[in-house]
């Protein structure tokens, strides 16, 4: 099973995104904020990808990208952004910092997302 880390700090919307990805045969672990993705993305083994806000408590997500982009041990785990915010600068900053993927969640239901999800897993195997 494939395990993916979601950092998300609103609730409902982090139960949800859980909640299809499990039903997608995913094993989901949350974070509620920039510093316990961090710290999770370093204690968890054998992460397949990390589903990243950016408007986050304590270390926004562009921040915590680059950190994990620049630390040894989870610079080669995939990163997509999944947000609101859709600006074409922080798009360009994302991928310049090393994200493969930028979602914004008002234009995609959960079941695209898990597709987009499924399909970016699949082009890594």
């Amino acid at each position: 099973m494939q395990k993916i880390l979601l950092v998300e700090d609103d609730l409902p919307v982090r139960e949800l995104y859980k909640r299809v990805l499990e039903r997608a045969d995913y094993e989901v672990i949350e974070a509620v904020d920039g510093e316990d993705g961090f710290k999770k993305a370093k204690m968890e083994s054998n992460l397949s990808l990390i589903l990243l806000d950016i408007r986050l408590p304590k270390l926004n997500g562009i921040d915590l990208l680059k950190m994990l982009k620049e630390d040894l041990d989870t610079k080669n785990v995939p990163v997509i952004l999944l947000t609101n915010l859709g600006q074409e600068s922080i798009i360009q900053e994302a991928f310049r910092l090393g994200a493969e993927g930028y979602l914004i969640k008002v234009r995609m239901k959960p079941k695209d997302v898990v597709t987009e999800v499924q399909t970016f897993l699949k082009g890594k195997i």
